[in-house]
């Protein structure tokens, strides 16, 4: 291992400090979202600002290097991954299949036309943006910045994959049932927990980043075939 990755006992007020930027930083986020609610690309620029900014601020706080706080580095031996890479991208095609009549899907398209004003034109250079940098983004701030404030490894993967499906459920809340959304909290708990599970069996939020992007593909996927039309909401 290149680092512990859990702060020493006499750095308690460092942990505090970035337990309080990371919140901070995912309300304001999710107030941006469900209370402001401007266009696609301000809200974008704001969750970088928050998420960024509070692993920023805490770098330099602690005079630690960027790399080590978000924990990246060169990946090895990546070969197992592709098949995670692979289940992740089968898996939310199935998972919609199973799902889809209980989706409301009049709703989804409505959300990403209306609400993040995703058009034919733009879309695709939004999910891109989702799938190459949202992503990277999320890994750093819940993996690898998060997971590494808490003393205890199992805590810490807890909370980071806790924080980590609240958030979204939070943002997608309007699109499920209330069994559905049940369903997603606790699979987005899991895969939070799974995620980190490839961060410590890799040693970088790289395996993680690769694997949370394949799933964005497939759910990127569903989003411009409602958006072309493709799948039509009943």
């Amino acid at each position: 291992m290149r680092n512990k990755n859990i702060i020493k006992k006499s750095d308690k007020h460092h942990r505090l400090l970035g337990i309080f930027l990371a919140l901070i930083a995912i309300s304001l986020a999710f107030a941006v979202e469900q209370i402001i609610q401007p266009e696609y690309w301000i809200k974008s620029l704001f969750k970088v600002s928050a998420f960024l900014g509070s692993i920023i601020i805490y770098s330099a706080y602690t005079k630690e290097k960027l790399t080590e706080t978000i924990r990246l580095h060169k990946i090895e031996k990546a070969k197992p991954l592709l098949f995670c890479m692979f289940l992740f991208f089968v898996g939310i095609a199935v998972a919609f299949l199973i799902f889809k009549n209980q989706l409301d899907l009049v709703n989804i398209k409505h959300n990403l036309t209306n609400k993040e004003n995703l058009t034919k034109e733009n879309c695709l250079f939004a999910f891109s943006y989702i799938i190459f940098c949202n992503s990277f983004l999320e890994e750093c701030f819940f993996r690898g910045f998060i997971f590494r404030l808490f003393k205890s490894k199992k805590i810490g993967a807890l909370f980071g994959s806790v924080v980590f499906s609240l958030y979204h459920i939070g943002i997608f809340i309007t699109w499920f049932n209330p069994f559905i959304f049940t369903l997603a909290l606790i699979g987005l708990t899991i895969v939070g927990l799974f995620l980190q599970w490839l961060v410590e069996k890799y040693d970088t939020i790289l395996a993680s980043y690769i694997t949370h992007a394949c799933a964005n593909i497939g759910i990127n996927i569903i989003g411009i075939l409602l958006i072309f039309d493709i799948i039509t909401p009943s």
